[in-house]
């Protein structure tokens, strides 16, 4: 304590891996300053409101296995706001959406629907529920899992489980492609939902009161982009446009394209890891006074999951009725419409009226007169939108944390540094910061 009283530390973005650094390393009493370059805090885990409608623009949801989320909402003074989204999600299939509980997303889903057969069902089971898992916030520590593509790992395994299980929940949760990620990152997502058993959460007044509670107690400087860091023996350089400012250590807690174009000097690993890809992400928001509550396929569902061979311009969808009735104005419904990978990589620059358009006939079929009942919409793009976890990622992490020196300068945090979700990357800002403490 006495040590890092004397000690200057930077974050470099506010986002929640970075906002978690800065918290745990001021608690033990250094002086902290966060360098966010945009005009807000916590990155993708973003809430909006307009005309009576919360939306999240971002992080969608908390789950009751994340343990580093949880806990931080308690020590915010946030667990008050927490609410149970509805129970019920819907799977669209076979030109119908198919309602059941969430909790039972690896059962009655499978044996319902008619897609999965017994065999394929109990082989599905066995070969997730019989694994050993490794933490669920810490990917480095899935490396032994990190040998082989999910979708070639899964499909003598587990059958049409991969189609209709593994694959959708890769894709409409995670905006990952199966066959561009690693088993580890399959196996963790598994992990995280324990198969079908986690419960899923918000918070009353929008998922970002979270990083906007820990923003309170640090010192953050807002539309501050870091230009460079440079590291030395005695500390670090940290230039900004018009000040430059020294300090012990620095946490780069950016995404990866903009840690590799900042901070030039890293080492081997640290350039493979600030080079990991990332997918885009479209969300159109659409606020409509249409009511499906009488449709036994849509009432009261706050998730929907379009399996590949269903799927069209729309991959997943929330809805903020069901997560909070609260969130939505008397009569109203707001849908979160995540357009697929494919989609967001060719959409991103277009206007958004083409988007609009462009999705409109897909929306009509799963959500019957969403359009002519229309609001307002809301386009959200994130070029940057989710880290992609091929092969070898989870190993690469595994070898930084085991290399990097005790008196290290400046230590990576953010999504690509763990699981593309919001509790890992709470996870890696917290570990950056243990390590400078510890150092």
């Amino acid at each position: 304590m006495g040590k890092m009283a004397n000690r200057r530390v930077v974050v470099v973005g506010a986002g929640i891996a970075g906002l978690s650094a800065a918290l745990r390393i001021r608690q033990a009493g250094a002086e902290v300053t966060v360098f966010e370059s945009s005009d807000r805090v916590g990155g993708r885990t973003s809430s909006e409101t307009h005309d009576g409608y919360l939306y999240e623009r971002g992080t969608q949801f908390f789950t009751s296995t994340y343990r580093n989320a949880l806990g931080l909402i308690k020590e915010m003074g946030l667990q008050a706001e927490l609410r149970s989204t509805s129970p019920w999600i819907t799977v669209f299939n076979d030109g119908r959406p198919h309602r059941m509980p969430s909790g039972m997303l690896f059962g009655v889903y499978a044996l319902t629907s008619g897609l999965l057969s017994v065999r394929d069902l109990a082989r599905f089971t066995w070969h997730t529920t019989s694994l050993r898992w490794p933490a669920l916030d810490n990917y480095s520590a899935w490396a032994a899992y990190d040998d082989q593509d999910a979708a070639s790992w899964s499909a003598p395994r587990l059958g049409r489980g991969a189609e209709f299980l593994l694959e959708p929940v890769l894709a409409g949760g995670m905006m990952q492609r199966i066959e561009e990620t690693s088993r580890a990152c399959a196996l963790a997502v598994l992990a995280m939902t324990a198969n079908g058993r986690s419960k899923d959460l918000t918070l009353a007044r929008g998922n970002d009161s979270l990083p906007r509670a820990m923003a309170a107690r640090v010192d953050v400087k807002l539309e501050a982009p870091v230009q460079a860091v440079e590291a030395a023996p005695d500390g670090v350089t940290v230039r900004l446009s018009g000040e430059t400012v020294h300090a012990d250590a620095v946490v780069l807690a950016t995404t990866a394209s903009v840690a590799a174009g900042i901070y030039r000097a890293g080492d081997k690993i640290e350039r493979e890891l600030m080079a990991t890809p990332y997918g885009s992400v479209i969300k159109v928001g659409l606020a409509t006074k249409r009511d499906w509550s009488h449709d036994p396929g849509l009432s009261n569902v706050w998730a929907m999951m379009i399996p590949r061979g269903a799927r069209r311009e729309i991959v997943s969808v929330t809805i903020e009725s069901a997560k909070d009735p609260e969130r939505v104005t008397r009569g109203g419904e707001m849908l979160n419409l995540f357009v697929t990978a494919d989609n967001a990589e060719r959409m991103m620059d277009w206007p958004d009226e083409q988007v609009e358009s462009a999705v409109a006939a897909d929306v009509e079929r799963l959500f019957p007169g969403a359009f002519a009942a229309k609001q307002f919409t809301r386009v959200v793009r994130w070029r940057e939108g989710m880290p992609k976890s091929p092969v070898g990622r989870a190993r690469a992490l595994a070898e930084y944390r085991r290399t990097r020196p005790r008196d290290g300068r400046v230590w990576l945090a953010g999504d690509y540094m763990g699981m593309p979700w919001l509790e890992s990357a709470i996870e890696t800002g917290t570990w950056a910061a243990g390590r400078i403490v510890e150092g």
